[in-house]
């Protein structure tokens, strides 16, 4: 391969008072430079697997002045002059050599390039048979294939870069990026189309969602290296939450950050250039407790991801059927309590948070069981009682822990002959209390209380006392002193007694009628005498005593 003369330092000596050379050879201004560390690493992304090192004998080829003047022009608005053919010949030479500028033609004329539409040169727009033109722009550097007039084509040197040189082979693709604005870059096509996927819209407070984006050109082929942002929408503008570049088949992935609101995400490629955007609708937790006591129930809803004053509906679902029954408002800590009557069967409640700008709407579900009976008092009005009377027998329904449980029916049992019968019922009311009237009492007889569960309260015993009246009728030698009893049953035994000193001495015993009364008869006595009449107790009453006072003889 021929090489190219070396540039000597005195080729522009004959131009060393000339403006332009002056103005070249110059320094670049802070404005000038003010973005040459963005397109240098632009340049760098685009080419990087393209890049190789400059021969160290085109290096020394420029010389100290020569390298000056191609970094001043590649580096300020010399690009434009050295792209269009009116740089002096040895500065368009180098320009040429360098950075691949139209070379002057041997006669000295030069050769302006075609304008593309960035005001740089375009493909074919040169005359000169040994240059291929590129379309770059006059604010950025450009690499690209060059020739000489003494030999084929050689590679381009880029603007040197620290410490770094390269260069790499003519493509049809390769021209420096036009764009100024801080929207994604890459080599190769523009991007014209972004598609953006995920595997769900809904997510759980404080997780992420993976978000999947195709970068397609304007023929609709993958863009493979294409960088691309995502962004989410926040306070009514779009940020960028992560940065990254489309893999080898053109496709961009990337996880948001935690998600603790409902918001939107969209993929960003080029300017104007972005994807549909995608809904996230963040999902808070939601729990439900209830502390079921006897007569009320405590619901207790508690959110995380929710904003104070939120609604929230309580349901009462049961037998099929699900009734709203209570509109509460969560507090700042997103707890609320909402008081419900205890239920008297199994019954499921569900708090339903509503939707906002914030969160989904969720809900939460909790199965009251009611507690069971575990205990049952009784107690009654009297234990005992006269014939036909009744008494008030009343008892308390409580749970283990001691609430009262209003709701529950309890029965009035009294023992048989051979096995508890049921005589009465009620239902406890909101204290848990019940009273139940017992039947006329005719006889003693014991009672209990029974409510659900098989709970059984203790026995209460009713003694009833029979009514016993006695009188006299004396006669010349005889007395005849009769008892008559109410309740007692015809057989029962009765004794008669009479009074002496301050004691009772038996008598006489009979038993009752079955008319229920008993006759005595006695010697008639000189002086006043006191007979007591005894009913004596049985399993069905209990004693009775009545007395009567004979007046004496005379």
């Amino acid at each position: 391969m021929t090489e190219r003369p070396p540039v000597e330092p005195d080729d522009l000596a004959d131009w060393a008072g000339d403006d332009l050379v002056r103005a070249l050879r110059a320094p670049g201004s802070a404005a000038e430079l003010a973005d040459q560390q963005q397109y240098v690493a632009a340049f760098r992304s685009a080419h990087r697997s393209n890049v190789r090192s400059l021969p160290r004998r085109a290096a020394g080829r420029l010389g100290a002045g020569g390298t000056a003047v191609v970094v001043t022009v590649a580096l300020s608005s010399g690009v434009a002059a050295a792209y269009t053919g009116h740089l002096p010949d040895p500065v368009q030479r180098i320009a040429h050599t360098v950075i691949g500028a139209p070379a002057p033609d041997v006669g000295g004329r030069h050769h302006p390039a075609a304008s593309g539409p960035h005001g740089g040169p375009v493909a074919g727009g040169s005359t000169d048979p040994g240059t291929t033109a590129s379309s770059a722009p006059t604010d950025a550097p450009s690499t690209g294939p060059t020739s000489s007039p003494d030999g084929p084509a050689s590679p381009g040197a880029t603007a040197p870069t620290g410490d770094q040189h390269g260069s790499h082979p003519p493509s049809a693709s390769d021209g420096p990026s036009s764009s100024t604005s801080s929207s994604p870059t890459s080599a190769g096509s523009p991007a014209a189309a972004m598609s953006m996927s995920a595997p769900a819209h809904r997510v759980g407070l404080g997780q992420t969602i993976t978000l999947t984006g195709l970068v397609t050109d304007a023929g609709g082929a993958a863009l493979p290296g294409h960088d691309a942002v995502l962004q989410q929408h926040v306070e009514h503008q779009w940020r960028t939450v992560v940065e990254t570049a489309a893999d080898s088949t053109g496709v961009v992935s990337a996880a948001t950050p935690a998600v603790t609101r409902s918001t939107r995400f969209r993929w960003h490629a080029d300017q104007d250039v972005t994807s549909t955007p995608w809904f996230v609708t963040m999902v808070p937790t939601l729990t439900l407790t209830a502390d079921v006591g006897g007569s009320t129930t405590v619901l207790s809803p508690s959110a995380q991801g929710t904003g104070p004053s939120d609604r929230i509906q309580v349901f009462r679902h049961r037998a099929g059927r699900t009734t709203l029954i209570r509109r509460a408002r969560l507090d700042a800590s997103g707890s609320a309590q909402v008081s419900v009557p205890t239920p008297r069967r199994r019954t499921a409640y569900v708090v339903r948070l509503l939707g906002t700008k914030r969160h989904a709407a969720v809900r939460a579900r909790v199965v009251v069981v009611p507690p069971h009976p575990a205990a049952l008092t009784i107690a009654g009005s009297a234990g005992r009682v006269g014939p036909g009377a009744a008494v008030l027998i009343s008892g308390t329904v409580t749970s283990a822990a001691g609430d009262v449980l209003p709701g529950h029916r309890v029965v009035l049992m009294r023992r048989g002959a051979a096995r508890w019968r049921p005589v009465g019922h009620a239902v406890s009311d909101s204290t848990g209390h019940v009273s139940i009237a017992t039947p006329p009492i005719t006889a003693t007889t014991r009672y209990r209380l029974r409510t659900d569960h098989a709970v059984r309260s203790n026995v209460w015993r009713v003694v009833e006392v029979p009514t016993l009246d006695a009188s006299a009728q004396r006669g010349d030698a005889m007395v005849a002193i009769t008892g008559t009893a109410s309740g007692a049953r015809a057989g029962d035994k009765v004794v008669l007694l009479r009074r002496f000193d301050g004691q009772l001495v038996r008598m006489r015993q009979a038993r009752l009628s079955a008319g229920g009364s008993v006759t005595f008869t006695v010697p008639a006595r000189k002086g006043r005498t006191t007979y007591v009449v005894r009913l004596v107790a049985t399993a069905h009453h209990a004693a009775a005593t009545a007395s009567v006072v004979v007046p004496g003889a005379g």
